[in-house]
């Protein structure tokens, strides 16, 4: 009796056994996380290729290039002769960059030289233009040029200075046509604040022949930037709250707290950082994504020990690149 039980049971047991093995192989291996960040290289100031395929970022002052889908080496670009100060891709095989360097004229005091050029992949340079800035200006006439920087009709410029008794003016100077016709390119808009950096919020054409005042009232504004679409903005308050605005200074919705805010490209999401500061210094922060009427709010990292800097959406708006304060790594988070 004592030996059919036995039986019984190691029976029971290697069925058991069986019916586990079975179920565990019909299962589906544990997907990974769904913001898991891939691991491009390391550096700063990372910047989306047209297409959305390469990293383009900087590494010891050196442009560097890097797939984004963190296969494959990084390719150092360019190694400019002064500070690289901006650059972007203007398109999927050539960026516009410009360089700054202090410049000791005689007897002038100190003042900076601005260099503006296209890059190639190859790392060969094309000088767009070069301008100085004396130190101490000879009278109240002078010139300096303004950071180059691309449209979203694929447009490439930059603006020209002028500093007269009057006031200062500034023109658009083009360095590469976009899909639209030249005159259509300069009415496109930008926001700005007016004075710069405690001012009301305006949006003004390239050509400067529309201009409008956006915000209402006395209240400061900081930080403006149009939604890619044209329809609305988003500003900071002196609170350093996020405030989505449309184009009459109606508000919109407030997204709270934050900071390093860009607009995802259909203009539906906004992404930014929420800091964690102690008395003294930011000590951590975490990207978020929000509706731009204020809902659906998405943390898409959680690094108590890193500081998220300079996120970007990707063309297609499926991913987002950022760089890190504390490792100094490059990221690519798949958010779609």
């Amino acid at each position: 009796m004592r030996n059919k039980s036995l039986i019984v049971g190691l029976l029971c047991l290697f069925v058991l056994m069986v019916v586990f093995s079975i179920t565990t192989k019909s299962q589906k291996p544990e997907e990974a996380p769904l913001f898991e960040p891939i691991l491009i290289g390391t550096g700063g100031s990372p910047h989306w290729s047209p297409d959305g395929t390469k990293i383009a970022f900087v590494y010891k002052g050196t442009l560097c290039v890097a797939n984004a889908d963190g296969k494959g080496g990084i390719k150092k670009i360019y190694i400019p002769q002064n500070r690289l100060w901006t650059f972007d891709w203007m398109s999927d095989s050539a960026f516009v960059v410009s360089e700054k360097k202090l410049w000791t004229p005689p007897g002038k005091g100190r003042g900076e030289k601005f260099i503006v050029g296209t890059v190639d992949m190859n790392g060969q340079m094309q000088i767009i233009r070069e301008d100085s800035i004396p130190g101490i200006p000879e009278g109240p006439y002078f010139t300096y040029l303004g950071a180059p920087f691309v449209l979203k009709d694929g447009t490439v410029g930059y603006y020209e200075f002028h500093h007269t008794p009057e006031g200062e003016t500034k023109s658009f100077k083009t360095i590469k046509q976009g899909k639209l016709k030249p005159e259509e390119a300069k009415k496109q808009m930008q926001a700005f604040e007016k004075p710069y950096g405690r001012g009301a919020i305006w949006v003004e054409s390239l050509d400067g022949t529309i201009k409008k005042r956006v915000s209402k009232g006395k209240a400061t504004w900081f930080f403006p930037e149009l939604s890619p679409d044209g329809s609305k903005l988003f500003v900071t308050n002196h609170r350093g709250e996020i405030v989505v605005m449309d184009l009459e200074g109606n508000i919109l919705a407030n997204l709270g707290i934050g900071g390093c805010e860009r607009w995802s490209p259909d203009s539906k999401r906004v992404l930014f950082c929420v800091q964690k500061e102690s008395e003294f210094d930011i000590i951590a922060s975490e990207l978020n994504i929000i509706n731009a009427d204020g809902t659906g709010r998405i943390q898409i990292t959680d690094t108590p020990d890193e500081i998220e800097t300079g996120p970007v959406w990707s063309p297609d708006g499926t991913k987002i690149a950022c760089g890190s304060h504390s490792s100094s790594g490059i990221f690519v988070i798949k958010v779609e």
